[in-house]
């Protein structure tokens, strides 16, 4: 996590911004006992320092970057968020909003958070370089994989978003066509196909939904939620619906995936728990 350094001017728009060098100096020091392993005092300092200032962009700053070392990356977020709501070219917030959301491995708002670092800063900045590095490395590993550039990547990820708040709200239709949408612009994506599977099937049309199963399925084979969905889709009969109500969604190459976590493990443990409960 990046510290606090003196703001840099930059050619962007005025922007009017008080300073306290005073101010900066107690956040420094707070973050200083941080890195040398005292985070409670430290943050006990910083928190004293909200009290007292909280509409100082640093003092906000400060709190993050202890949320960031303890992991607690939602918060972490917040509070860089409040420092670039009171100074939007605060670049070190900026950054560490990027690297927060990278922590969470939430890529798309990873993206995002680093293309404005390099929107704000200097091209001499480190921290721009590095910016630029992970987006030239990120947007060369998804047109290998995806097929399409950085830009069309992040509007697919958009589209997918809004529709699974649709399969939450319930509105398979319009889930459907954003979904399809979405598969126009990346036709690999394998989690849009797999949604599409449990719209289909909400809707009573099973054999539909078997076949976007199927296909999220030969994408990736180690899709543990198509799996799962299609053995149960495939016991319905042939107009018989899943049960009415939303869906809620789960992001699993976040928060299985990547975490080594088996989604079917996770199923049958559930199962195993509801049978003992009803025993």
């Amino acid at each position: 996590m990046k510290k606090i350094r003196k703001f840099k001017k930059t050619a962007k728009k005025r922007f009017i911004i008080a300073l306290d060098d005073e101010i900066d100096r107690k956040v420094n020091d707070a973050l200083g006992m941080v890195e040398m392993g005292f985070i409670d005092k430290g943050a006990d300092i910083i928190k004293g320092l909200m009290t007292l200032y909280p509409d100082y962009q640093t003092v906000h700053f400060g709190m993050g970057v202890v949320h960031a070392l303890r992991e607690q990356y939602d918060e972490a977020i917040r509070c860089f968020k409040k420092a670039l709501d009171i100074f939007p070219y605060f670049i070190d917030a900026q950054f560490n909003l990027a690297l927060s959301y990278q922590k969470k491995l939430d890529l798309g708002n990873t993206i995002k958070a680093y293309q404005k670092v390099i929107e704000i800063g200097s091209g001499d900045d480190d921290i721009v370089r590095q910016a630029r590095d992970f987006l030239s490395g990120m947007e060369e590993n998804i047109r290998k994989v995806q097929g399409v550039g950085l830009e069309a990547f992040l509007k697919c990820m958009d589209i997918f978003e809004k529709a699974c708040d649709y399969m939450e709200e319930a509105k398979w239709e319009k889930a459907i066509a954003s979904f399809k949408d979405c598969l126009n612009i990346v036709k690999n994506h394998y989690q849009s196909y797999g949604n599409l599977g449990l719209c289909y099937a909400k809707l009573g049309k099973r054999e539909q939904a078997i076949s976007a199963l199927d296909r999220a399925i030969e994408i990736n084979p180690g899709y543990e939620p198509a799996l799962v969905n299609r053995k149960m889709i495939a016991g319905l009969k042939a107009d018989e619906k899943i049960p009415d109500g939303p869906i809620e969604t789960i992001d699993y190459s976040k928060d299985y995936e990547a975490k080594k976590k088996s989604y079917i493990a996770e199923v049958i443990d559930s199962f195993r728990k509801q049978m003992k409960w009803r025993e």
